[in-house]
This record gives C-alpha cells, structure tokens and sequence, in this order.
C-alpha cells in the first residue's frame, strides 16, 4: 500500500474545521481580557491602598481553589459534556471578575478570586479534550499552535489597551484619579470576556461515549505518564509562581515605568512570541514534539537569569521577551504531546491532575513573590524560579528524552518508557 502524502503547512491549516475555528475566537476573547488585566490589575490594587503580600496572597486563592477541585472537575467532565463544562465555566469566570473589578471589600475580592478558581478549573479541565475531540492527528499541531498564535495577537492589543486607555480616560474627563482611571480600563476588557462566551455557544456538543460514561480515577490506563508529566509541570509551575504574576510590578518598582511602557513591553513580547510560534510546527516535523519541548525550555533559562540583575529597562525587556518566547512558544506542542499520550475517556480527569499540582504550586509560589515584594527583594523571585525551572527540564529530560523521538509522529516508545521507567 503506497504512503500517504504529506501536507503542507498550508494544507494542514485547511483542514481546521468550523468548531476548532470557534474555540480559536473564544480563546482570542479572553486573551485579549486578560492581556488588558495583566497590565493593569495589580496596578490598581496599590493604587486602592493594598500592599504587594496581600496581592500575592489574593492572586494564589483562584490557584488553590483550582487545584482543590481540578480532580474532581476531570472526572466530572470525563463524564459530561464538555461544551457544556466550558460554558458554565466561562460565565462564572466573567461574573467573578466583574465583582474583583468592583468591590473594594478584601473579603468580596478573596471571594470573587475564588470563584474565578472554580471557572478556571472548569475551563482547564474541557478546551483541550473538547478540542481533540474536533481535530484529526494530522492537523492537531498545526491548529495549537494557530490557536496559541492567535491567543498571542490578542494577548497583544489587550497589553497596549490596557497600557494607554487609563491615560485616555483620564484626558477625556471620564475618571478624574489613576485609581477610576484603571477601573474604567478593567471593566472595558469584561467586553471581549463575553464575546469569548458567545463564540463556544455555536460550537457543537460533544456526547460522552459508553467508555466514558463508566470511566473513574481508577481506570486509568497511563497513571505512569501522568504522573511523570505531572511532576514535571508542577516544579516549573512553583517557578513560575514566583514571578508570573507580578511583572507589571517589578518593572515599575525597579525600573520607575508607568504603565503605558510597562504594555508596550508586554505587547512587543507578545509580537516576537506571536511570531516565533507559527514557525514551531516546521521545527516540530524536523526534530520531534519531545527535542522541541526540551531545547525550548533549556533556551529560557539563561534569560530568566539574566532577569535577577538587569541593570536597565532594555536589558530587562530583552530578558523578559526572550525568555518568554523560549519558554511559553512550545506550550501548544506539550499540549498534543500530552493529550497523544491519553484515551479519549481519560483526558479530561488526566487535565485535573495536572491543574491540581499546577495551579497548587503556582499559589505557594505567588505567595512567597508577593513577600519577597513587599520586603523589596524585587529581583529575588527570578533567582528562586530559575532553581525550579533547571529541575524541570531536567526531569523531563529523564522522563522523556532517552529515546530517538526524530519524527513528529512516532509517539510509541517516548510513551511506553514515560509509563515503564
């Protein structure tokens, strides 16, 4: 029997269909939110008087209550409609943040934080089973990665939205303190959030299959790679916990910028990413979904480290965008390696316990940045990360690199060892 040709790059992006195209304008919407959040929201929240602990302490209760319920939220998903999951999801992610906008009450705030938590869990738990589910092997890299690049375009308006709109409301009359001013900006990005929510009510339902409605936690067939994957993104995320959140931060307490430069940053990080990411399926077919993971992430670190003592606003923004290019373009490429390596029934329960140690490790580590912030060690968190994220490529290195995985297909034996070794 003669081989199937392959296709090209433009010919595997024909083949993207009309529900996968919708979940690529639902996660453009809540990228551009949260692009506009990431630059503004911890700005506002000093400017409402709370102090960088707190902030860290608020930031680390939607990662807890994630990681509490994620398990559960997998099997409940496994189980259920994941289209349906998606959208109870999506309106509690929207109602919540509309609260976190507007009350100045720390206990409404935690609250708010928490139920943005179970939103998250939600969504985590559905997007990536949901879209396996619509997508074929042969287009599936090529449509995360599109779907990523995507995320990244609108990633990048919201940065630049976010960075100028406090100073157009305030030239307008429309705020008359930096304070309304950003709260003006916070609730102009709750628009694309409902936009978001309307895109995945045309998609498709998905029904679970017999093998799904009978699937629980102890059916799992690839505990072993589970768990080894699990690990490693758990140690990246307790890195990642010590500075995601808090840029905006630093680049204002060490570098004296305001806001509109802190989202051009943001926003030509995001364009340089954007970039970079429609060329990894390319690399992808050369080298393999396992040596593009590893390469990548080693690439980061030096970058990261160069973080912990920049001694200028261009070489931190050098640093910055470098590393988050390196370190976040081959998260489309985790994303198939890990979904390949599952049965359809078990994906979503697998997503809930990756999220848990995820989302648990990112909230130990926003705790101990935001304290490292408020005592001033502005630069210390990047120092922390770096020991985490060295140990995270090394233990996917053991877990999964010892073995010729040339070939973007040949998914076998990586699998088979992750599951054995």
């Amino acid at each position: 029997m003669s081989e199937r040709p392959r296709l090209s790059y433009m010919q595997k992006l024909q083949l993207i269909n009309r529900d996968a195209r919708l979940t690529i304008v639902s996660n453009m919407g809540f990228a551009l939110s949260w692009g506009i959040n990431d630059v503004i929201f911890n700005l506002y929240l000093v400017e409402r008087g709370f102090v960088e602990d707190f902030i860290g302490f608020l930031l680390s209760i939607s990662l807890f209550v994630s990681a509490a319920i994620a398990i559960l939220a997998g099997i409940y998903t496994d189980r259920r409609s994941r289209k349906n999951t998606l959208l109870g999801g999506s309106f509690l992610v929207i109602v919540a943040t509309a609260l976190l906008y507007t009350t100045p009450s720390p206990a409404l705030l935690l609250m708010a934080e928490g139920i943005i938590g179970i939103g998250w869990a939600l969504q985590s738990v559905a997007w990536n089973p949901y879209t396996v589910s619509v997508t074929t092997e042969e287009e599936r890299v090529h449509l995360f990665s599109v779907r990523f690049g995507f995320w990244i375009i609108a990633n990048f308006f919201g940065f630049i939205i976010g960075g100028y709109l406090p100073e157009l409301w305030l030239h307008l009359g429309l705020a008359s303190t930096l304070m309304s001013s950003y709260q003006l900006t916070l609730y102009a990005g709750l628009i694309p959030m409902v936009v978001s929510l309307l895109a995945i009510l045309p998609m498709t339902k998905d029904t679970p299959t017999p093998e799904q409605l009978t699937f629980n936690i102890r059916n799992l067939e690839n505990s072993g790679f589970i768990g080894k994957y699990a690990l490693h993104w758990t140690i990246t995320g307790l890195g990642a916990g010590f500075f995601i959140m808090f840029m905006n931060i630093f680049f204002n307490k060490a570098f004296n910028v305001d806001s509109a430069t802190i989202g051009l940053i943001f926003g030509i990080n995001t364009i340089v990413l954007a970039s970079a990411n429609f060329l990894y399926p390319i690399l992808t077919e050369r080298i393999g979904k396992t040596w593009t993971i590893i390469g990548s992430q080693t690439l980061s670190l030096p970058f990261l480290l160069m973080l912990s003592w920049s001694p200028s606003i261009g070489i931190a923004a050098i640093a910055y965008i470098s590393r988050n290019v390196f370190m976040n373009v081959q998260l489309p490429v985790m994303e198939v390696f890990f979904m390949e390596g599952l049965k359809k029934e078990e994906q979503s329960t697998a997503m809930g316990l990756i999220n848990t140690g995820d989302a648990l490790a990112r909230g130990v580590g926003t705790n101990i940045g935001g304290v490292l912030l408020a005592a001033g060690l502005v630069r210390a968190p990047f120092a922390f990360a770096s020991l985490f994220y060295i140990i995270g490529v090394i233990l996917f290195y053991w877990f999964f690199g010892r073995t010729d995985d040339l070939h973007s297909g040949d998914r076998s034996e990586t699998v088979e060892m992750a599951r054995t070794s």
